[in-house]
């Protein structure tokens, strides 16, 4: 029997915004067009890229409006929810997650695959000194979530080593995708004249410091996208006339945007990126920290710049440096096509194909 064929499950952490991850979903799910998809809670509204042909299962979270905004007490309380799935009908599951999607309970038979995009930054990337007794006991319990996987899957070098270190589990990595098809460079091409930021707004993507040190510069910067941040950063500098907030896009205002800036700038710690391989797709320079998974995706000095600090000092040297680099006008489109789509819906099912021949307690044939 082929994968296709299989009764498969997807899990995915909630479905009330959109992002990178969302759109590594919706490649998941056009692998498996008939999977059924579960998750933690569910706002409609806020999910017309989902298709509609997509059978969702939404957990008893769900229930409570207080839950709803991916608050730090939901996030503690999701395991005991998502335990309640029932998965016996599966013959795959498959986790995409950077919270608690590991922790699913499947039966015996059932193959448990879990992508994850990164363990729980709100455990083991934030201090917190007033509840270290607190974190460290759920650790312990995330721990033992960790070993319900049978296999595990992974973005980048920089997340295979936490969940390594993390979980003691191994983790293959398979790159996420680009649309190279629809992000890609202008017909007609034109000097920029405005750095780019596309983001969620939120506190650990570090847009404040784009936000001064763009203003700093006297550079104009566009900031695409919304979050729970966005009031906050608003009023860093609020009359500044080089900072332009122009909330959620279209994905056709999102490729002109890329089409005809300077560069983007990703002053944030990534876990992988997919927004710097969107830009370079179209042929646009990134300038980006130095830390986590972009470094993988990006070739300092030929596909941008990589600087070394998060501070305003840093960057506005990288940005100096940018204006004093000449860049290839194909390499930045040559480097995103290694990150394809296609190449990750290819790579994802042979995985998968790799896995479930090698497991006995599934029977494959063809």
């Amino acid at each position: 029997m082929k994968i296709e064929n299989f009764k498969i499950a997807i899990f995915f952490d909630w479905l009330n915004q959109w992002g990178g991850a969302e759109r590594l979903l919706g490649d998941i799910l056009t692998i498996f067009p008939n999977a059924n998809l579960y998750t933690s809670i569910w706002d409609k509204s806020k999910t017309p890229w989902l298709p509609s042909s997509t059978k969702v299962f939404v957990s008893k979270l769900n229930n409570f409006s207080f839950f709803r905004q991916n608050s730090p007490l939901s996030l503690a309380l999701q395991p005991l929810f998502l335990e309640q799935f029932n998965f016996k009908d599966y013959q795959l599951v498959i986790s995409l997650t950077s919270q608690n999607g590991h922790c699913l309970l499947t039966p015996p038979d059932t193959t448990f695959v879990c992508y994850h995009l990164n363990p729980n930054r709100y455990l083991y990337q934030i201090s917190h000194s007033l509840l270290k007794h607190i974190y460290s006991f759920y650790k312990k319990i995330d721990w033992i979530f960790a070993q319900r996987p049978d296999y595990y899957f992974t973005t980048s070098p920089t997340v295979q080593n936490r969940i390594k270190q993390t979980y003691g589990r191994e983790a293959e990595i398979i790159h996420p995708g680009v649309d190279t098809d629809f992000f890609c460079p202008p017909k007609n091409p034109k000097p920029g004249n405005y750095f780019l930021v596309v983001s969620r707004l939120v506190v650990h993507k570090k847009i404040e410091l784009a936000i001064r040190t763009c203003h700093q510069l006297k550079q104009t910067l566009v900031i695409a996208g919304t979050g729970r941040d966005e009031t906050r950063l608003k009023e860093i500098i609020p009359s500044s006339p080089f900072i332009k907030f122009v909330g959620q896009v279209s994905d056709k205002k999102l490729l002109t945007l890329y089409q005809n800036c300077l560069a983007l700038i990703c002053p944030q710690e990534e876990d992988f990126g997919l927004t710097p391989l969107e830009a370079m797709a179209c042929d646009k320079p990134v300038i980006a920290y130095n830390q986590g998974g972009i470094p993988d995706t990006i070739i300092n000095h030929k596909t941008g710049i990589l600087f070394a600090k998060q501070t305003t000092e840093s960057l506005a040297e990288a940005i100096n440096l940018f204006f004093k680099t000449k860049f290839e006008v194909l390499d930045c489109r040559r480097q995103s096509l290694k990150f394809s789509r296609r190449r990750f819906m290819l790579n994802f099912t042979h995985s998968l194909n790799t896995i479930l021949h090698d497991q006995p307690k599934i029977q494959i044939s063809g």
